[in-house]
């Protein structure tokens, strides 16, 4: 067991292989053929810091092709990734992810879903949504589901209950969400490089028409959000928030050779959105042997406004004014997590302070006692 430095405001989580070569070889980009963001919407706040420390320095002249892979937020955060100008996309989506305003305290589905599509378009700009489909090196993945029968329908009478169904069929077993959802993911280029082994899989190539819908259902929460209409070139239907079949995802997918790097704001990983108070379904240290998680350490996390995270109750529970200061502190404290890791990065620290996961431990227990 390492002996993390119990200051840092982020932990280093490692699988029995990524930490081996790690502690072999150090840290470098080279090692590194995927990278995952999971949903999670206001949490990202946490790690938007981190974000820029990766692409404009950890990854910065990456000429080898990587894979990324996101669902809901992550798939905003990586659709930056592979804009001409990363930087400025990753600003620009955090501005706009932070000062969104509604007129009434309970906007319509509708509504929300036409502000997410206004800041995605400010995002991608012109040259935006071309530059995401063809980028040679920055391989998106969009991981988005078509709801079937009821869960097709945005009448709330049909499609509550319908969520509700798929949620107790699958605290029965997790692949009877086949049955309600079908898995399409958006990939870059000719063939995806992510390769799912659970439940059913679409693929869909990108194409400068359907990255935004693509983008925008990734994070269509059902009852929160409308969903996407059929993006260009994807079977018909209507499409919602990828977290429900991989909110964090389970790891459970083929990949190009190499570490999955995953920059998360928890030490843990909830495979689908129904299984967060499934505590057995969360992903154990086995299947990340091959992974390197980077989070925000529970220290950092204590000393923030209401000693938590941001999250989706934030628009309710305070006042415009209080989220916003409580966001814009969030995020300017992030500036800490990023320097931690990059600080580790580049003085090799990182082999001595990462925590590596054994196959039956799990991530977050060894994270809270670090």
């Amino acid at each position: 067991m390492a002996n993390p430095n119990k200051s840092r405001s982020c932990v280093v989580l490692a699988g029995a292989n990524a930490a081996r070569r790690v502690r072999d070889e150090g840290l470098n980009q080279s090692m590194v053929s995927t990278l995952v963001g999971a949903s999670g919407g206001p949490k990202w706040l946490s790690i938007s810091q981190l974000d820029r420390v990766l692409i404009g320095e950890f990854f910065r002249d990456r000429s080898r092709p990587i894979a990324t892979l996101g669902s809901s937020i992550g798939s905003f955060r990586n659709m930056c990734y592979a804009t001409a100008n990363p930087m400025e996309a990753l600003e620009v989506l955090e501005y706009g992810y932070i000062n969104q305003t509604y007129a009434s305290e309970r906007p319509t589905p509708a509504e929300i879903t036409s502000k997410g599509e206004e800041i995605l378009l400010r995002v991608l700009g012109e040259q935006g949504a071309a530059q995401v489909a063809s980028n040679p090196v920055w391989r998106s993945h969009f991981v988005t589901v078509r709801g079937r029968g009821p869960l097709a329908s945005e009448k709330k009478a049909l499609l509550a209950p319908a969520l509700l169904a798929s949620a107790l069929a699958n605290a029965v077993s997790r692949r009877s969400l086949q049955a309600f959802w079908d898995r399409v993911v958006f990939h870059a280029g000719d063939a995806p490089a992510v390769g799912f082994r659970n439940l059913s899989t679409v693929n869909t190539p990108l194409n400068p028409e359907n990255v935004c819908p693509a983008v925008l259902a990734s994070g269509s929460i059902p009852l929160v959000m409308a969903g996407v209409p059929t993006p260009s070139g994807a079977p018909a239907g209507n499409y919602r928030d990828g977290g429900i079949t991989d909110y964090h995802f389970d790891l459970g997918f083929e990949h190009p050779e190499g570490l999955v790097l995953y920059p998360h704001f928890f030490p843990y990983m909830v495979p689908g959105w129904f299984d967060k108070s499934l505590r057995w379904r969360w992903v154990r240290g086995g299947a990340m042997d091959n992974v390197i998680l980077v989070a925000p350490s529970p220290s950092w996390v204590a000393k923030l406004p209401y000693g938590k995270i941001p999250d989706r109750d934030d628009f309710v529970k305070l006042s415009t004014e209080e989220r916003l200061k409580y966001w814009n502190a969030v995020t300017e404290a992030g500036k800490r997590v990023a320097e931690d890791f990059f600080e580790m990065w580049q003085t090799g620290a990182i082999a001595n302070e990462l925590i590596e996961v054994g196959s039956d431990e799990e991530p977050h227990r060894l994270a809270m006692s670090a």
